[in-house]
């Protein structure tokens, strides 16, 4: 891996992990009271549904994990095919 991707792979952890703090951060929880109120009691005293397992994907790191992989991804592949461009492209005209 050169510098160059190895930088772009960090920006966009970077840019990446801005996104998940202004998107998914400072959340407070709407139901205060004693020791012990979990997130399921404080939902079912408000009357909301229990969390689905796509809810709680959607609350914790998930979103973060699958931006970042994916854009590590694209920019390998982008790497991958420039590089095997520019040296198809040198075994032709030699």
């Amino acid at each position: 891996m050169s510098r160059r991707v190895g930088a772009a792979m960090a920006i966009w952890a970077g840019i990446a992990g801005l996104w998940a703090i202004f998107i998914f951060g400072g959340h407070v929880e709407m139901c205060l009271g004693p020791l012990g109120v979990t997130p399921e009691s404080c939902r079912a005293a408000m009357g909301l549904p229990p969390l689905t397992d796509v809810d709680r994907f959607m609350e914790g790191p998930g979103p973060l994990i699958v931006v970042v992989a994916s854009g590590w991804i694209l920019i390998l592949l982008a790497a991958w095919t420039i590089r095997r461009r520019r040296r198809s492209a040198g075994q032709s005209e030699a």
